[in-house]
């Protein structure tokens, strides 16, 4: 968020996908798991179809109002980073709600709370 409060330039990958989480939820969802004792592996993510990079951080430079922020869009192949990345890596609660646990909140919503929390801090 600071990045874009200087309104910095920001490369965004547009080809690469994920389930944006945000920590708050995803640590709420963890203590209601540690409550229920249960075992198994869980994906823990917010809901929503998921999203490129790019999007997202369209969607976060709007919600903080700079518009001076410039995204620049950039391919995964163009960063030449060291390790590959997959490019898809949306998941999915799927045995959450098994359990009796409701999915957490969509991705845009959470977006939405943490660029607020983060204005009220600073």
């Amino acid at each position: 968020m600071e990045r874009i409060q200087k309104g910095e330039r920001l490369k965004a990958i547009n080809d690469a996908y994920g389930t944006p989480t945000y920590a708050k939820d995803l640590a709420a969802r963890l203590r209601q798991l540690a409550e229920k004792n249960v075992g198994g592996i869980y994906h823990v993510v917010n809901s929503g179809p998921g999203v490129n990079f790019e999007e997202f951080t369209r969607k976060a430079v709007a919600l903080v109002g700079n518009h001076e922020a410039v995204v620049e869009v950039v391919s995964s192949d163009a960063l030449n980073r060291p390790a590959k990345r997959p490019r898809n890596s949306r998941l999915r609660c799927l045995l959450t709600e098994k359990i009796g646990l409701p999915p957490l909140r969509d991705w845009e919503s959470a977006l939405e709370e943490s660029v607020r929390t983060e204005y009220e801090i600073h």
